[in-house]
């Protein structure tokens, strides 16, 4: 892979690394302390609901798999490595919205909805 240094806008390398500490925090908090993070979430009573094996090992999963990612590309800084993390962004918090407004949850749906927008505005300013 070749190094493509074209310039990134500082707020878009500061926005991906809050998100990174944001989704590795997550990740950690539902690994280490699920009833923590998820204690108002309303299957918490269903069974398997905080199993590694259920809806909480998909959480992690997709969570922890989403921070390297970004450290790994923040790290390279490399702006297509950045419109890819960007592109998995995009697609992750997008799906968040749709998945969200389905289930009532209004609250993220809007906070996945908005960072998603963020995300499509930031790839289209990274020109190369």
């Amino acid at each position: 892979m070749t190094n493509n240094s074209i310039a990134v806008p500082k707020w878009i390398t500061i926005y991906l690394w809050i998100t990174f500490i944001i989704t590795l925090g997550a990740s950690l908090s539902g690994y280490f302390k699920p009833d923590a993070l998820l204690g108002t979430w309303e299957a918490l009573p269903a069974a398997g609901a905080l199993s590694l094996a259920g809806p909480l090992g998909l959480f992690v999963s997709r969570n922890m798999a989403t921070a390297v990612v970004t450290l790994f590309g923040l790290l390279q800084k490399n702006a297509s490595m950045i419109k890819i993390i960007l592109l998995l962004r995009m697609v992750s918090d997008g799906l968040d919205c749709v998945n969200n407004i389905i289930a009532g949850n209004m609250p993220v749906a809007i906070m996945g909805g908005v960072m998603c927008l963020i995300e499509i505005f930031a790839f289209t300013q990274i020109k190369e």
